[in-house]
């Protein structure tokens, strides 16, 4: 049964397993997740039936559905054969109510060494976080799209959200008998809403109801006779009118600001084969993102709010983004706990992220005050360790991400045309454009702080919380100051040692060196990302989680210039979308005249 909109739980359970020699089976389902012929099995019951590589009827970007994302066995040697036959695209989409976690993931790693893709997925698996979850390969020719949860849910959402209709489904469910919610008549009706003429659709299973299912939807189905392996399987080709048809893509994009949120979206969509022109007057990482200490972690609120729902997807896409790129280094961090109501807001959080401890999660620890002093020689009441946190160099971050022969850079400012799409990305300057004056956005400055600590403490990695302290072997990173009136950088400096104190030691101290830079922030602290009008869309007002939110930011409006499920929520986009302020202003009274976005 599908959740009432109003309700939203962040945590998944994962899978029950059993391992029996080395492989993965399931508890739940008394079923195996993959036969000793796992690879042979892909190309014969998926790969050869459908003609799926070989087809000249697809377009650019070959999109695939599958059931059951279980252990990405079918994801992987997919992607893999896509890359080494092909030149086109792949968006792998995939739904899975019981997700892998992280120590299972690992397990099955190095049984699959052949695969790279494999590899780099095992590193950054979809977090046990209901929802959908992005991960990009291959210098973004493969994009997987993973749904957690409830199947049909997933499936309704992408018939809603979904423009492109997916080319091949992959039915890899547990078996009908073991699994019957998963051949539902309602699932397979959702599959076909996804689907367009020409479709195919593959199946392990050869049951008589879900083939009967299927040709009364409009595929054509057949036998595939898989003797000595099994008798048979299903195939089959939708060759009613379908649903949706396939949707043609933007060719060229314009995005102004070179920042951050300009970069990472111009080279989503250069990724993608868009032509792409930067604009930006000040040059390249100027304003907020000329910061070169970033830190990357997770600022978690710990309630039920799209603005938290966000917050928590947007690290994880972005830890998985930025080690593509120059400018990252893993570092961990911690979130320390020093008076009673920071120690109730941590374990809210580990309670909303982390309730299960028997799950192996790689990027939440929560530790109480005796593990914390034994393990970290820190002092505090408690802590929320991220060991997958990184620091992020942002100029060189923004230099690598504009190095694609799809992206060409022109240093003056951007003008707007109905024309071809264009993207907002700079920051306060935002508002310089049409359909932009309802924005609530204004700067905020901030400032980081160098310093050598008198303190001979050693703090084993970055503590993130009120700033961020970073050690160093000569200096030390202290910030970032949030300033609601711009202070003189002496005062900033002060502000940011004495914040600090308890880290870095009571003595007299300075400040070797400081950067300062505007941040752009909203009025409800949330990003400002989507559409403005038929040819415009915004990515702005990061604040201080623009090595966070911008990668998200940019994922979900390339999504939508593309046709394709933006990685989020519906409720998380029309938390973000700039027409937010519109409503909020009418309830006060304040009348707008002005196209609305298409």
């Amino acid at each position: 049964m599908s959740q009432s909109p109003t309700y939203h739980q962040e945590y998944i359970a994962p899978a029950a397993l059993d391992w029996i020699n080395d492989q993965p089976f399931s508890k739940q389902y008394e079923d195996i997740y993959y036969t000793a012929d796992g690879t042979d099995e892909v190309h014969r019951i998926y790969l050869k039936p459908s003609a799926l590589l070989e087809r000249k009827d697809l377009g650019a970007c070959i999109n695939v559905g599958e059931l059951g994302f279980g252990s990405g066995l079918n994801f992987a040697i997919t992607a893999t054969e896509l890359l080494q036959q092909t030149n086109k695209h792949l968006h792998f989409i995939s739904f899975e109510a019981h997700p892998l976690d992280y120590e299972a993931w690992q397990k099955i790693a190095p049984t699959r060494a052949s695969l790279q893709i494999y590899r780099v997925l095992a590193d950054n698996p979809p977090p046990l976080l209901t929802g959908w979850h992005r991960r990009s390969f291959a210098n973004g020719r493969v994009q997987l799209s993973v749904y957690h949860g409830n199947a049909l849910d997933g499936l309704q959402d992408l018939a809603k959200r979904q423009r492109q209709p997916v080319d091949a489904w992959f039915l890899d469910g547990f078996s009908p008998p073991k699994n019957p919610d998963m051949w539902d008549l309602n699932i397979l009706s959702a599959i076909a809403d996804n689907s367009t003429q020409g479709t195919t659709v593959g199946s392990f299973t050869s049951a008589g109801a879900v083939r009967r299912g299927l040709e009364a939807l409009g595929f054509a189905m057949r036998k595939v006779d898989q003797q000595p392996i099994k008798r048979s399987s299903l195939a089959g080709t939708l060759v009613a009118n379908g649903a949706k048809q396939r949707q043609s893509t933007p060719q060229r994009v314009s995005v102004f600001g070179a920042g951050i949120a300009g970069c990472t979206v111009a080279r989503h969509l250069a990724d993608q084969g868009v032509q792409v022109q930067m604009f930006d007057p000040n040059g390249v990482a100027s304003g907020g993102s000329k910061m070169d200490v970033s830190a990357l972690h997770c600022r978690l609120l710990g309630d039920s709010s799209p603005g938290a729902e966000f917050r928590a997807r947007a690290f994880h896409y972005a830890r998985s983004y930025h080690p593509n790129f120059p400018g990252f280094s893993a570092t961990g961090a911690v979130q320390l706990a020093m008076n009673d109501g920071e120690l109730s807001k941590i374990r809210r959080i580990a309670k909303v992220y982390a309730p299960d401890s028997s799950a192996t999660q790689n990027w939440l620890t929560y530790l109480d005050e005796q593990t914390l002093t034994d393990d970290f020689q820190l002092a505090g009441l408690g802590a929320l360790v991220f060991p997958s946190a990184a620091i992020i160099d942002l100029p060189q971050l923004c230099h690598g991400l504009m190095d694609h022969p799809n992206i060409e850079f022109v240093k003056q400012p951007g003008v707007e045309t109905d024309q071809q799409p264009f993207i907002v990305a700079c920051a306060g300057a935002s508002k310089n454009f049409a359909n932009t004056q309802s924005l609530e956005i204004g700067e905020m400055y901030g400032q980081l702080d160098w310093i050598k600590p008198v303190t001979q403490a050693r703090i084993p990695m970055p503590i993130v919380g009120n700033g961020y302290v970073i050690p160093g072997d000569k200096e030390w990173t202290v910030g970032s100051s949030y300033e609601y009136e711009p202070w003189t950088s002496a005062e900033a400096s002060t502000s940011n040692i004495n914040k600090n104190r308890r880290f870095i030691g009571d003595g007299k101290m300075t400040s070797l060196r400081h950067k300062r830079a505007p941040r752009c922030v909203s009025s409800d602290r949330e990003p400002v990302v989507g559409k403005l009008s038929d040819m415009g869309w915004i990515s702005t007002a990061h604040g201080s989680m623009g090595t966070s939110s911008a990668p998200m930011a940019a994922a979900m409006i390339s999504s939508q210039l593309l046709g394709w499920i933006a990685p989020v929520s519906q409720r998380v986009e029309t938390n973000l979308s700039p027409q937010r302020f519109i409503a909020r202003q009418a309830r006060r009274g304040v009348k707008h005249v002005g196209p609305k976005p298409g």
